[in-house]
């Protein structure tokens, strides 16, 4: 439970953290044959050339025409674009920021408007135009692994996220439990743990319950096991 996980201070902490990044190290991905790439660019010779390495990596290039629709049987797995033909148009720019897979540049232009746009894009990667196969399959490998660590911080952030939220709503409960039935810390642990287990519920559901008001405290008599050195006296004044 989270508060066994920090009760013995930070070092406890840091190196359930170091645990994390250790379970996090990402492999070199050099193979992306079956991958599908939505290339948007202006320059007919550009096109050419990263449509013909990426066939030889075993890539599908898809490549997007002014006015044509792009097939959409399934998601592209990794984005190649340049500002010429990308902001153009509203759609194309929605299509090129709905790709879940890593987005490489194609820069012909150090123009601060151009580089902010590809910012924006949240790009991991870049090569600049005219293009040549010479250093495409590195910014290729290099744009995965930024992507994947990239993904996995944020998943990371989102898990420390859930976990702070349910610790406010346990402690709340906690506290709820302690003002209001005179328990001590450890005991108010106990019930939530012991009433958890006994209505099959997790800990933060059975938490943000007592804290909405939608469980009683007397309701929760009947879940509480007085062997855990609760007496059934401190409970009769809810009844």
């Amino acid at each position: 439970m989270w508060w066994k996980l920090c009760s013995d201070g930070n070092a406890h902490c840091s190196k359930q953290y170091w645990l994390e990044d250790r379970a996090m190290t990402v492999t070199t991905r050099r193979n992306f044959r079956g991958h599908r790439a939505l290339v948007v660019c202006a320059a007919e010779k550009d096109r050419a050339v990263l449509s013909q390495f990426l066939v030889e990596l075993g890539v599908t290039p898809v490549v997007y025409e002014i006015h044509d629709e792009v097939g959409a049987d399934r998601p592209f797995d990794l984005v190649f674009f340049d500002d010429e033909l990308g902001r153009q148009f509203g759609s194309i720019t929605r299509m090129i920021d709905s790709v879940q897979g890593p987005a490489i540049a194609l820069i012909g232009s150090d123009a601060p408007s151009s580089v902010n746009w590809f910012i924006e894009r949240r790009v991991c990667g870049y090569l600049t135009k005219p293009l040549r196969k010479a250093g495409i399959l590195a910014s290729l490998i290099l744009a995965n692994q930024k992507f994947n660590e990239r993904y996995e911080t944020e998943q990371r952030l989102q898990r420390l996220e859930q976990q702070v939220r349910a610790r406010r709503v346990v402690c709340t409960a906690a506290i709820k439990l302690i003002e209001d039935m005179g328990v001590s810390v450890n005991d108010a642990f106990a019930l939530l743990r012991s009433a958890s287990m006994n209505r099959r519920l997790s800990l933060e559901d059975l938490s943000a319950m007592i804290v909405s008001g939608e469980i009683a405290m007397a309701a929760l008599k009947g879940d509480f096991d007085v062997t855990d050195g609760l007496g059934e006296a401190r409970f009769n004044r809810y009844l």
